[in-house]
């Protein structure tokens, strides 16, 4: 449609507000939907209406409208255009959707919000460049602009791009006496300069360990290009980001965020002091976006139990704004080439993963693995497992059973597969009986396409991320990006659930395509579910909080193919205008890096590895 929402009208006064086109399908008038005393917390005029768009409530009917209608951060009102008027007060403002689709703000129920934003500058520099002199002209400047003797980190360095990798005299040159430590696009090498070579003791004669390579010059000495386990030689010298660092980069996320038409994620596995941060913020008014939280299980009973032991739920804190929903189990790796998921039928080359439980057999970990469910169920806690393979998905769908089945008291926690990459469809079919949801991510699939061929059969290929057989089984699926592995486009998730195409092409999975209004509802409704919070967010049904995403597009009309390049135009949260479809000069930076090509094979490679991001959040 290419409508941008012109500034000069985004937010206008009641009187510039007129009644737009009729739109087929839309609410007929004596169906307009209100909320009149109800949980719209009172009378009187509108606070905001946003008119002339295709209003789509996603409800269970899939009603359409043309306006809709807020105050006190709660929708009023939804029908025609003209129908809205009667909110409009003096006070009143509108915006103007041009047409576009006015749709729930979009909720990436499985994003690791603090490492996402600590990915990208000032935070960690972009170092993909065509020549060894612009990489150190990006340390330079780096060093420049950072207090004296404090770490530089880089990512995106490709030795297949460059002439060679970059070695620790090209970085001494320019860093005087920074620690710098460079990551290389594929996560299994980093570039270090000689002041981090010396904290680690790394000299000559240092022996790397299994697996790893310290790279050496003509002379024998160490060229600070650390490969795979050698890495893990500095690894102790690396100071974590800083709470300030953290709380920066964590606004800046939300920024990014809120451009991408997101109002809520869920931040799955994170330790007590980044809750401690998330409270901090929300107690303030400072955490700028809904966060439903995964405290870490840990892989040992004893360590959920000094988890649970230690916990403070929040205090003093909207729930609606920050809530701790339960306990995130890791099960297993994944099931690409790093062939870390736990399969019933072993891998083309006839080896497996296994469990990531403490036992010596298949059976003493699944009897963990069960244990640790079982204490985090009776709780209380709602818990999300990482499962890829199909072998570990079903012993996390019986520990949930069994779980549930001891111990009837604790209902509808609402228990979830993450992942479920190989769900096998009997097991699907179980999953729908007891209400287990599972969350996928079809921007993975785009990312990983018909790679996994080789690996896996064409044929489990094709099922990865059975969206179609779970949706018919009546399983309640959410969607989410992962991220960093993959950026948070949901655009670019939508499309690919739709279409199963990879990004070099070719059809994954032909027969388990959804269809558009279902991947839509995978990002709003069902992740609302997810959260416990289907009676307040996830539809723009009056009555519930006013989260809304514009897309300046004709969502339901556009080629699927077209989906990923299609702007937000606002996004509102709790009623308010976060993001009015004008980012600045950094967010627009960051969003590029992460629709490049460079960011996609950054994130395949580490998914390759076997480094999805539940385990790069953990580093």
């Amino acid at each position: 449609m290419g409508n941008r929402v012109d500034r000069r009208r985004f937010l206008q006064g009641s009187a510039a507000a007129a009644a737009g086109a009729a739109i087929a399908g839309t609410l007929p008038a004596q169906s307009a939907l209100a909320d009149p005393g109800g949980r719209g917390r009172g009378r009187g005029p509108a606070d905001l209406v946003i008119r002339n768009g295709r209003v789509l409530l996603l409800d269970r009917h899939f009603r359409t409208a043309e306006a809709i209608a807020i105050r006190d951060g709660v929708v009023v009102g939804v029908g025609r255009d003209k129908e809205m008027r009667r909110f409009t007060g003096r006070r009143t403002q509108t915006l103007d959707a041009g047409g576009g689709t006015v749709l729930p703000g979009i909720n990436d129920s499985h994003l690791h919000l603090g490492g996402f934003g600590l990915d990208y500058p000032p935070f960690t520099i972009d170092v993909d460049t065509a020549t060894i002199e612009e990489l150190v002209d990006a340390v330079r400047t780096a060093a420049a602009d950072t207090a004296p003797g404090a770490w530089i980190r880089g990512q995106g360095w490709n030795d297949n791009r460059l002439p060679r990798p970059p070695r620790r005299t090209d970085l001494d040159s320019v860093s005087g006496d920074h620690p710098v430590v460079l990551r290389d696009f594929s996560a299994h090498a980093v570039a270090v300069n000689s002041v981090v070579l010396r904290m680690a003791g790394i000299t000559r004669d240092t022996q790397p360990p299994t697996g790893g390579v310290i790279e050496k010059d003509s002379d024998g000495e160490p060229t600070g290009v650390l490969r795979e386990t050698a890495r893990d030689l500095i690894g102790p010298h690396v100071p974590p980001f800083t709470d300030e660092e953290v709380s920066n980069a964590l606004d800046r996320a939300i920024d990014l965020l809120h451009s991408l038409g997101i109002t809520s994620v869920t931040d799955p596995g994170i330790g007590l002091d980044r809750l401690a941060l998330y409270e901090r913020k929300a107690r303030s008014g400072a955490l700028g976006l809904r966060v439903n939280a995964l405290l870490s299980a840990g892989t040992t009973l004893d360590e959920l139990r000094s988890m649970l032991d230690a916990y403070e739920p929040p205090r003093g804190v909207d729930p609606r704004i920050l809530r701790v929903a339960g306990v995130k189990i890791f099960g297993d790796g994944v099931p690409t080439a790093a062939q870390t998921a736990w399969l019933h039928e072993p891998y083309l080359d006839g080896t497996n993963g296994r469990l990531m439980m403490e036992g010596d057999t298949a059976e003493e970990q699944v009897a963990n693995l069960h244990e640790l469910i079982r204490t985090a169920h009776d709780a209380g806690l709602q818990i999300g497992t990482h499962a890829t393979g199909d072998a570990t998905i079903d012993a996390v769908v019986a520990g949930y059973l069994a779980a549930m089945r001891r111990n009837r008291r604790r209902r509808d926690l609402r228990h979830y597969v993450i992942h479920g990459d190989l769900t096998p469809r009997e097991t699907l079919r179980t999953m729908a009986r007891n209400d287990i949801g599972v969350n996928m991510n079809a921007t993975i699939k785009y990312l990983l396409g018909r790679t996994l061929d080789p690996v896996l059969g064409p044929e489990r290929t094709d099922y990865q991320w059975p969206y179609r057989s779970a949706l018919d089984l009546g399983v309640r699926v959410s969607s989410a990006s992962d991220a960093s592995v993959t950026f948070p486009s949901w655009l670019q998730g939508v499309q690919s659930a739709v279409l199963r195409e990879g990004r070099f092409g070719g059809v994954a999975g032909e027969a388990e395509r959804i269809t558009l209004k279902e991947a839509l509802v995978t990002y709003t409704r069902a992740p609302a579910w997810q959260d416990h919070a289907e009676r307040w967010k996830g539809t723009l049904e009056p009555g519930n909080a006013v989260d809304v995403c514009v897309v300046d597009a004709d969502l339901l009309g556009a080629d699927p193919h077209d989906l990923v390049d299609l702007p937000i135009a606002a996004t509102v949260q709790g009623g308010r205008v976060v993001y009015d479809g004008e980012a600045d000069a950094r967010t627009k930076r960051i969003v590029n890096a992460g629709m490049s090509a460079r960011k996609q094979a950054h994130g395949a490679a580490c998914l390759q590895a076997g480094r999805c991001c539940c385990r790069l959040a953990e580093v």
